[in-house]
């Protein structure tokens, strides 16, 4: 095998209490999935999910900030890649402080 697989690290009760923050894009509250960043992954696969962050899901009249991001829509790729890493970053130290012991 040229590249060993290193093991994902799954918790639905870690995407859940991401998922309980306001959306880290806009602020919107009761809204928010667990997303996933773009980098770090293959097709079809997601990232651990230590590295999720909150954004707000689709609701009438707006796509959501999730699937603006994942398009890429107003920004270029470069630029979600540093808002991803900017988001995830802030949801660990969030996660650190409040002593889960999944992060």
């Amino acid at each position: 095998m040229l590249f060993p697989k290193t093991p994902r690290f799954e918790s639905e009760s870690y995407r859940r209490y991401v998922a309980s923050f306001p959306c880290f894009a806009c602020g919107v509250e009761g809204y928010s999935q667990a997303a996933h960043p773009n980098f770090g992954k293959g097709m079809a696969m997601k990232t651990d999910d230590r590295k999720c962050f909150p954004l707000c899901g689709p609701r009438p009249f707006t796509m959501g900030c999730h699937a603006m991001l994942d398009l890429s829509i107003e920004m270029t790729r470069d630029e979600r890649r540093a808002t991803e890493l900017e988001y995830s970053d802030r949801m660990q130290a969030i996660a650190k402080r409040d002593g889960r012991p999944d992060c």
